[in-house]
């Protein structure tokens, strides 16, 4: 109902436009800096420069709520709900904290964190270290 409200408002428009292009700019400038921090890490050995993935699915979440995304994760988990690695990726502001949130509330063990938040700060410190030692 609001979408409806607001999509002939043309200052709400223009906001919102302007506001998804500022994520959109973001999210590139923070895989830029993530793909930094990840080359000087294969260069140093630390990590190997190609990591195999295991299985993984792709879920379209247009339209969906964050209880339905976190049930179809949870749907094709199986029956072992342990030892399981969940990434979530997305655009700022999509979801995927609140997914989160539902997910810890039916695997009550997780440990969960924000790639992003991790990666701005290990990107943030591996920069500024090889600034100072130039």
């Amino acid at each position: 109902q609001t979408c409806q409200l607001l999509a002939d408002n043309a200052d709400f428009k223009l906001l919102s436009e302007s506001e998804g292009a500022l994520i959109v700019q973001r999210d590139a400038e923070d895989e830029a800096k993530l793909k930094v921090g990840i080359d000087i890490a294969v260069k140093k050995g630390v990590l190997p420069a190609e990591s195999p993935a295991g299985a993984t699915t792709k879920i379209d979440v247009v339209g969906k709520t964050a209880d339905q995304v976190a049930a179809e994760l949870l749907s094709g988990c199986g029956a072992s709900r342990e030892g399981l690695n969940i990434v979530l990726t997305g655009l700022s502001g999509t979801g995927k904290g609140t997914t989160v949130k539902k997910l810890q509330k039916e695997l009550p063990k997780c440990v969960t964190w924000s790639n992003g938040n991790v990666f701005r700060t290990l990107t943030y410190l591996v920069q500024e270290d090889c600034k100072k030692k130039g």
